[in-house]
């Protein structure tokens, strides 16, 4: 029995591994790509324009066309970070920066939908971000009134 449990244990361990050694990449990801203008904690810069992370990246995954903002957002599609490594970085920021918005069935972003993402490029990104932000507005006061 003993050796059993060693058994489950080392195999528990190695399929671990993986997700620990993905969420090390995607902050890394996060430090050499992004940190110097969203900060360390996600807070960003207002006073330049840097939106804040904190508390509120995960908003855009409620309204229409702010999943889709999230990777096609120029600094994201952009960089040179494949698919992959971009998936898993802003699945590590979601997760890290706004966790009560994701709880309730967060799809995590795929390699495939990145790449096909941010194939198409975001050209009026202040525009869209500003009709999104308005989206999120209308519905958070239509769900303060319920």
């Amino acid at each position: 029995m003993p050796v059993l449990f060693l058994i489950i244990a080392a195999l528990g361990a190695a399929f671990a591994l993986p997700i620990q050694a993905d969420e090390r990449r995607a902050k890394v990801n996060y430090m050499l790509h992004c940190q110097g203008c969203h900060t360390p904690d996600g807070s960003g810069l207002s006073e330049r324009g840097v939106p804040s992370l904190k508390n509120f990246m995960g908003k855009f995954l409620k309204v229409e066309g702010g999943r889709e903002f999230l990777i096609q957002v120029p600094g994201a599609a952009q960089s040179t970070l494949n698919s992959e490594q971009l998936a898993e970085m802003t699945n590590w920021m979601l997760t890290s920066f706004d966790p009560q918005s994701v709880q309730d069935g967060f799809q995590r972003y795929s390699a495939q939908e990145v790449q096909r993402l941010r194939q198409y490029k975001l050209v009026k990104v202040t525009e869209t971000r500003a009709n999104l932000l308005n989206h999120i507005n209308n519905k958070n006061r239509l769900q303060e009134h319920q």
